[in-house]
């Protein structure tokens, strides 16, 4: 009983010397909030969350990090565009890469919307996944967590391409919209990880579309409530606020009974916002995800209600 709290106590202590550190050298680029999503779906689940493996987890953060970072170096254009493209190219790489690993994408998109120019941002995105890895691969030695074989998805056919071309559009629209009336973080990348991954037909999150959005929105108020209540009205060093907001996020997603990686690095993306924007941050999270769920069934729902039109005229053809 006592080893199924260890990974969780690892991933306590891993966040909080990310956020520690990042106190210690004064810059916050070193705080990468997909470590939370990582550790959640590396560390607090017994088997990796995702369809991929230790190798393609860090290449693809390291690949799509680097390419978030460009994007701000080389590309002109409003940032809302900039957005755009990293979503659009991170999601090319998410589905030629053979993997269910969607949090790839926000390593691509949330340099583009922090504006980040330094390579300490790439650099701490290496580091910290590549000793998430090296925790979880010491905890599989010692059976706390277990491993299984990767195998590679499909390669994307043409309705994976259409796919994913409206959803590039969906998050596009959100994007200008949250930047162009000040939400900005109604599209926080991991928000958009969020709706890739509740895209999938087979998701279990599609199941549980409230519980999704409930879940998000907790743990966006966790993460800015104790950062408030402990740092700003306390003092405590955010490093400690941080790694108790890993474990209040742990009990309210086993409380609600779903484990959505994302939801994770919500709440630390809370460490990483102006302090002005701690009370408005998760009311900004529940319009984005809320949103980005209601987009997605609307979607759903006219793309069924098409197919059965064409399957009910193909009938009515055949009787005649």
């Amino acid at each position: 009983m006592r080893s199924s709290y260890i990974p969780l106590l690892c991933a306590m202590l891993l966040i909080g010397g990310m956020v520690g550190a990042a106190e210690v050298f004064r810059n916050n680029e070193i705080i990468f909030p997909e470590i939370a999503a990582i550790a959640a779906g590396a560390l607090l689940k017994s088997e990796l969350a995702w369809r991929t493996d230790s190798r393609r987890i860090f290449c693809s953060i390291a690949v799509c990090a680097a390419l978030g970072l460009g994007i701000v170096l080389f590309m002109p254009g409003a940032v809302w565009f900039q957005m755009s493209a990293a979503y659009l190219a991170a999601s090319v790489l998410f589905m030629i890469s053979g993997t269910s690993f969607a949090p790839m994408i926000s390593a691509a998109v949330l340099p583009v919307l922090l504006q980040t120019r330094s390579v300490v941002y790439l650099l701490a995105a290496c580091i910290l996944t590549a000793l998430i890895l090296l925790v979880r691969q010491l905890l599989i030695r010692k059976d706390i967590l277990a491993d299984k074989p990767f195998r590679k998805l499909p390669f994307p056919d043409r309705n994976d391409i259409i796919q994913m071309m409206i959803r590039w559009l969906i998050v596009t629209a959100v994007i200008f919209s949250a930047l162009g009336t000040g939400l900005r973080f109604a599209a926080a990348p991991p928000l958009l990880v969020a709706f890739t991954e509740f895209w999938k037909p087979g998701a279990v999150s599609r199941k549980q579309p409230l519980s999704v959005i409930a879940l998000i929105a907790l743990c966006a108020a966790s993460g800015a409530g104790i950062r408030w209540l402990l740092c700003v009205s306390v003092g405590i060093p955010m490093c400690i606020a941080a790694a108790l907001t890993i474990a209040v996020v742990y009990f309210i997603m086993k409380r609600i009974g779903l484990m959505l990686p994302p939801a994770a690095a919500i709440s630390v993306l809370a460490f990483l916002i102006p302090e002005k924007m701690l009370l408005v941050f998760p009311v900004q999270i529940m319009i984005g995800i809320s949103v980005l769920v209601g987009a997605s069934f609307l979607y759903r729902e006219k793309a069924a209600q098409a197919v059965f039109r064409k399957g009910r005229r193909i009938l009515n053809a055949i009787r005649r």
